[in-house]
């Protein structure tokens, strides 16, 4: 028996350009593959080939312990105790070091040169990802190109790349969500099979996902009517399929590791006031996302111009960050320890972006006194968004820390200026190192004089860009019929 007829999607929301309001087609999923090609090109140009924070040196030890026939820990591989004899991070970030780790033995190339290509390999994806829910909102090639570009190159993306943190992964997940609901919203059969794929990348990278990318699910009435969600059973089973084995794995772990089937909650408390935090998140000098992350300012007018023409996806892209800044504003370590910016909000930043190209994509609609000066500021923000990530790449994240930590007698006076004042937060610090005597030089493939890697990958960013964005271009206007002569209609009538 079949259910109820489906109903008719919502209309996504008319592009700004020509060729917007198309379905995905060969030529989208061409220029997605030359975002991810490109954007990965970008990332190992700054690589570090090290992994330094402690989460990183977590996630190589589990990924190495797995290549030994284990998953616990030894007391070498974790001397603070914190995860022994088990991690307390995801499973996820293991998994992608582990064939890094065994290529990279077999070819007995340098430790961790390999290995720091995890986060670029998560990374580039959500770009094309994100290029690809762009197309699903209706908008135009080259706007979405733009958003997926403006993530890699102008938001604190492209410093996380340099290490093996969680976060790329759940950046990962949450544009499966977000494409795969837009996808679903329009009846198309691989959008269940998206939502559910992302909820359970999320979850295998961090517990936390289940809360914060799930709860992504709960505007999925917004998208889909409930008559259809009631009719279409095969979608339910794309939703949960995905998301059961890693239940089942998370379960199994979590009883060996704690005891219970539940993870229990690590590395700290909620217990700082939320004024405190959502100021330090949304605001202060030294960790907020808009200082890490000047362009996204641009999110807000685009998040307004867009709620009137689709709300359930502003909706979707706001309330994705919006949620993050709400936990963590709680968090106990809610800066994200020895981190660049607020690590924690960093896999919303892509729906942000999204949202922050919309709004350039208004300025034409302005009138002519507004904007010009709205052209103005988005160059300015393009420029310290420029700024502020190669400052984040050129000088390594924790030489900042080291300064605060460098008199102990003045370390909390040091750690204070170093969240909430712009004369000693780490950008200003990078800032004003970037000519000073680094040693030794963060960036891998040029130290010394660039070598024949970095060179290829900084020509398969600039070139792979170009190729989509000429790829990207709108599709021609239609030609109308020449008016018949009379000479030639009576020769058709002739014949």
């Amino acid at each position: 028996m079949t259910g109820p007829p489906a109903e008719a999607p919502a209309m996504p929301a008319a592009s700004p350009a020509g060729d917007g309001g198309r379905r995905p087609d060969r030529r989208d999923a061409l220029v997605a593959v030359l975002v991810a090609v490109a954007l990965f090109g970008l990332f190992v140009a700054v690589q570090w080939a090290a992994l330094p924070s402690f989460d990183g040196k977590v996630a190589v030890s589990t990924a190495r312990a797995m290549t030994e026939g284990r998953l616990h820990l030894l007391p070498r591989e974790d001397p603070t105790k914190h995860h022994f004899p088990y991690s307390h991070y995801g499973i996820g970030m293991p998994l992608v070091l582990l064939p890094l780790y065994l290529f990279q033995r077999a070819l007995a190339i340098q430790p961790h040169l390999l290995e720091s290509l995890a986060s670029p390999l998560l990374l580039a994806p959500t770009g094309a990802l994100l290029y690809l829910a762009g197309r699903e909102l209706g908008w135009s090639r080259r706007l979405s190109l733009a958003g997926a570009l403006v993530f890699g190159a102008l938001t604190q993306a492209l410093e996380i790349s340099q290490e093996a943190f969680s976060e790329p992964g759940v950046a990962l997940s949450v544009a499966l969500v977000v494409l795969g609901l837009l996808r679903w919203r329009a009846g198309r059969a691989s959008g269940p099979w998206l939502v559910g794929s992302g909820l359970g990348v999320g979850l295998l990278f961090r517990g936390d996902s289940a809360l914060l990318v799930g709860g992504a699910v709960a505007l999925l009435p917004a998208f889909v009517p409930w008559r259809r969600l009631l009719a279409e059973r095969r979608a339910w089973l794309g939703l949960v399929l995905p998301i059961l084995p890693v239940l089942a794995w998370t379960a199994w772990y979590s009883l060996r590791r704690d005891g219970t089937l539940v993870p229990e909650v690590y590395g700290g408390t909620f217990t700082t006031p939320i004024g405190t935090g959502l100021y330090g998140l949304v605001l202060s000098p030294g960790k907020s996302v808009f200082a890490y992350n000047p362009f996204l300012l641009l999110a807000i007018p685009g998040a307004v111009a867009l709620w009137r023409r689709d709300r359930a996806a502003t909706a979707l892209l706001v309330g994705l960050m919006a949620a993050r800044v709400l936990l963590y504003a709680r968090w106990s370590d809610w800066p994200g320890g020895i981190a660049w910016g607020p690590r924690f909000l960093m896999p919303a930043v892509g729906p942000f972006a999204l949202l922050a190209v919309y709004g350039v994509s208004r300025i034409p609609r302005l009138r002519l006194p507004l904007r010009v000066p709205a052209v103005a500021a988005v160059v300015a923000l393009v420029v310290a968004g420029g700024v502020v990530n190669v400052a984040s790449v050129w000088v390594n994240y924790g030489s900042s820390w080291r300064w605060v930590k460098e008199v102990p007698a003045e370390e909390a006076a040091r750690r204070h200026d170093f969240i909430h004042s712009i004369d000693h937060s780490p950008i200003t610090y990078n800032l004003q190192h970037l000519g000073g005597d680094i040693r030794p030089w963060p960036l891998f493939h040029f130290r010394g004089g660039p070598d024949l890697a970095g060179i290829l990958a900084l020509a398969t960013f600039v070139l792979g860009a170009v190729a989509a964005w000429v790829l990207a271009r709108p599709d021609p206007a239609p030609r109308a019929p020449r008016p018949e002569s009379p000479a030639q209609a009576e020769r058709v009538l002739g014949h």
